[in-house]
């Protein structure tokens, strides 16, 4: 299973665990849900480099970690440029500061980004 899907499905199972009790996934979780699947489908990888990891505080039910991530991000043509993002990173895929690894770039909007592998 990919970091994306980890991603899709500890939103669902969030929501899905949740909603016997009136509560589902955060707001926060289903953009990251959201995000995860139009990069996905659209996204175009590029190698980044992990400048900082700052942890949120939140975790989910499949024992991941929200991260604020910084990344300088080095697409095919043009010029190198600085990006930040939020993404949950798992114990069973781990990603550290000062990693080369590879993003997913929405073509319309070069600073909405995630990493989806280790270079």
């Amino acid at each position: 299973m990919g970091l994306m899907d980890r991603i899709k499905g500890a939103a669902e199972a969030a929501q899905a665990g949740t909603s016997r009790f009136g509560v589902g996934a955060s707001g926060g979780q289903i953009a990251l849900a959201n995000r995860a699947k139009r990069l996905n489908k659209v996204g175009v990888e590029t190698p980044a480099h992990i400048d900082s990891m700052t942890p949120t505080g939140n975790t989910d039910t499949p024992g991941g970690t929200e991260y604020d991530i910084t990344f300088t991000v080095t697409p095919a043509t043009g010029d190198s440029y600085q990006a930040t993002t939020n993404q949950y990173i798992y114990p069973s895929n781990p990603f550290s500061e000062g990693e080369n690894v590879v993003a997913r770039v929405d073509p319309d909007d070069r600073d909405v980004l995630m990493i989806f592998g280790h270079a």
